[in-house]
């Protein structure tokens, strides 16, 4: 083998080298801010929210549900419900999300609708980096603001079944990485679905959160706006009680 014919090996060899060096260190790279924005945005131990859930059909009918949320944080899991206040008929009906502290998880489907909406119970737990890989892709302005675009991959097709999701774009601001949106994509690279996280506001500890959520199906048309009437940190208006299965229905 010549001389000219291995010195081109080498450099394919380095190329090579290169190209999959900076692949890694562009997934680790939006592991690390997905996983920084959940550490820096990360809601209290205790959180209790009045909520009003709008509902609108492809006709223009709008369906209103109020709604109490709780959340509680705790070294051995976190728990997340969401309680129907009004309409009457439907005073009781709840979502309860529970997981362990090795992350494993109890309680509806994930894919399933939340409250008959488009918000999906995987939307009511919020991100969970363990289920996805990321890729970092090129940033974006939202709003004349400058956005990191992370490409969200769930990691085999078992979490893709359970959550409903195929690949997701998070938008992260790059001032204080704020989640802005998430755009979901089918096979075929089409966006179905957005999510808007709208009117943020900042806690005592600096975290953002968002005041509104508004998912958007632009398959079928549909909208689904949360709306935050009340927000209190504090664990007297999250009792361990109230996630008792046979309580959670009292008025």
């Amino acid at each position: 083998m010549s001389g000219l014919t291995l010195r081109a090996g080498f450099r394919t060899a380095l190329v090579a080298i290169a190209f999959l060096t900076t692949t890694a260190a562009w997934a680790q790279g939006a592991r690390e801010l997905v996983e920084q924005s959940l550490r820096r945005h990360a809601p209290p131990a205790h959180v209790y929210q009045e909520q009003t859930l709008i509902l609108s059909d492809p006709l223009g009918k709008h369906t209103v549900r109020t709604l109490r949320y709780y959340a509680r944080r705790e070294a051995n899991g976190a728990r997340r419900l969401a309680v129907i206040q009004t309409p009457d008929d439907l005073r009781g009906m709840y979502v309860l999300v529970a997981r362990d502290a090795k992350g494993e998880r109890r309680g509806p489907e994930a894919a399933s609708p939340f409250f008959g909406s488009n918000f999906t119970v995987a939307d009511f737990e919020g991100e969970q980096p363990g289920n996805f890989t990321y890729e970092l892709e090129d940033g974006q302005d939202l709003d004349r603001i400058s956005h990191h675009v992370i490409r969200a991959i769930p990691k085999d097709a078992e979490v893709a079944r359970e959550t409903g999701y195929g690949a997701r774009r998070l938008y992260l601001r790059k001032d204080n990485l704020f989640l802005s949106r998430v755009d979901s994509i089918d096979g075929q690279g089409r966006l179905t679905r957005r999510q808007t996280f709208r009117d943020p506001r900042a806690d005592d500890t600096g975290a953002w959160h968002a005041g509104m959520v508004l998912t958007e199906d632009l398959r079928e048309d549909r909208r689904t706006l949360i709306k935050v009437d009340k927000w209190v940190h504090s664990a007297d208006y999250v009792p361990d009680l109230v996630f008792d299965r046979q309580r959670v229905g009292l008025r």
